[in-house]
């Protein structure tokens, strides 16, 4: 561990008074400070792994509110991946999530598991087990898997209609590609009509960081390289993304991740620069696609929530969404009070952790519809799941991506 990022902890607290789970619990070991002092305890060795220490390391959404908020620039998450991952190294890894991870790192062996998955949800579970809670989410309100992939139904290369200005890469990640085809759909749609041609490797894998963040770093070094070795190109405009998760590991989390390898991470500095999530770059580029929205939309009201992945790790700011919505036709942005918030998903901590993260979604939920939206966006796949999963009524406040509402209000 690294014991200068542990020394910087003053105990101050105000980590306390920003994590989500510690304002559920109000236990002191669960809070990032208490983290910090049991990282410290076992690199004094005066505290050994133990089941109890995986239990309470689990118990974080890795949200990043405490590393944003942190005076002293205490970078908790790298220090929790570590202890998670010398966790793994003496207890093992939970057989489920063995499987999960496995098949992450396996791209061929993870279409044919998403078949697999898709055949269960589509169809299976549909008629026997709609019922059935995955953590704190009902089957039938988890979200129906592509029949196709997405990278499978589109050209690796789309062209706009007009010489293009810049080509794009773009990172459409798992989610995309086995779940939300419409995001993907979305977007290029979006991105062709401002001119670009959208190019969509067809050897991208799993962005890794479900594996990292749990602790596998060495899992998921093969995934980080492979990405990497893919998109850094320096003759193209950016490398978009539409997930949150996604971005922060190509903007952030490989450069770490490769670094405490050892490993040399020079070419993921060089990607890192220019990772884009697609409404920063639609704001930043925002000229280019004025002239194709239809300015005579009806007004539909749509609230804001707030990835904390975007926020937090790619210092994308809440404000820029918001300008950007409020520019979109149609559009009457009403702002939650707690749209900064984390949702509860974080991962697998919604299966893992039900009862508290049911009770940070539904706070959330409870703020939502008070705006009297009828449109959530938000840029983050596991936040979708979460909230459009534990929604009561989910016909009167549907969850959407920023570039779906944005492509909805082309002429």
């Amino acid at each position: 561990m690294d014991v200068n990022d542990i020394d910087k902890c003053v105990k101050c607290g105000l980590c306390l008074t920003s994590c989500p789970v510690y304002y559920e619990i109000c236990r002191e070991p669960v809070s990032p400070r208490g983290k910090v002092q049991l990282v410290a305890a076992s690199n004094r060795q005066n505290l050994s792994i133990s089941r109890n220490l995986e239990n309470i390391f689990s118990q974080c959404l890795m949200c990043g509110t405490c590393t944003q908020n942190c005076p002293s620039g205490v970078r908790h998450d790298m220090l929790f991946m570590r202890m998670r991952s010398q966790i793994v190294h003496d207890f093992g890894r939970d057989w489920k999530k063995r499987v999960l991870y496995h098949f992450l790192s396996h791209e061929h062996q993870l279409q044919l598991a998403a078949g697999f998955v898709k055949f269960g949800r589509n169809t299976i579970l549909e008629k026997l087990a709609r019922d059935t809670k995955l953590g704190n989410i009902q089957i039938k309100n988890m979200p129906r898997l592509n029949k196709v992939p997405f990278r499978q139904q589109v050209p690796g290369v789309v062209e706009p209609e007009a010489k293009p200005r810049g080509t794009v890469l773009y990172f459409t990640g798992c989610a995309t590609n086995y779940v939300y085809d419409d995001i993907g759909r979305a977007l290029v749609r979006v991105l062709t009509t401002m001119g670009y041609r959208v190019e969509i490797p067809g050897e991208q894998v799993c962005c890794g960081l479900p594996m990292f963040s749990q602790g596998g770093f060495e899992t998921a070094k093969s995934n980080i390289l492979k990405n990497t070795k893919l998109l850094d190109r320096p003759d193209d405009t950016a490398v978009i993304v539409d997930c949150a998760t996604c971005g922060y590991a190509l903007r952030k989390g490989y450069v770490d991740i490769l670094e405490e390898l050892q490993a040399d991470s020079s070419a993921a500095r060089r990607l890192s620069s220019k990772v884009k999530d697609i409404s920063e770059f639609i704001w930043q580029h925002f000229d280019k696609l004025e002239p194709f929205l239809d300015q005579e939309k009806p007004k539909t009201t749509v609230t804001y929530h707030a990835p904390c992945h975007l926020r937090n790790s790619q210092a994308v700011g809440t404000d820029l969404i918001e300008q950007l919505l409020e520019k979109i036709p149609g559009v009457d942005y009403i702002r939650a009070p707690d749209t900064d918030a984390c949702c509860g998903g974080g991962g697998t901590f919604f299966y893992d952790h039900p009862d508290i993260s049911k009770k940070i979604v539904d706070r959330k939920i409870k703020n939502a519809t008070g705006t009297g939206a009828s449109l959530w966006v938000t840029g983050c796949p596991e936040c979708r799941v979460n909230l459009s999963g534990n929604l009561k009524n989910p016909e009167s406040l549907q969850v959407i991506h920023p570039v779906q509402l944005i492509e909805q209000s082309l002429k």
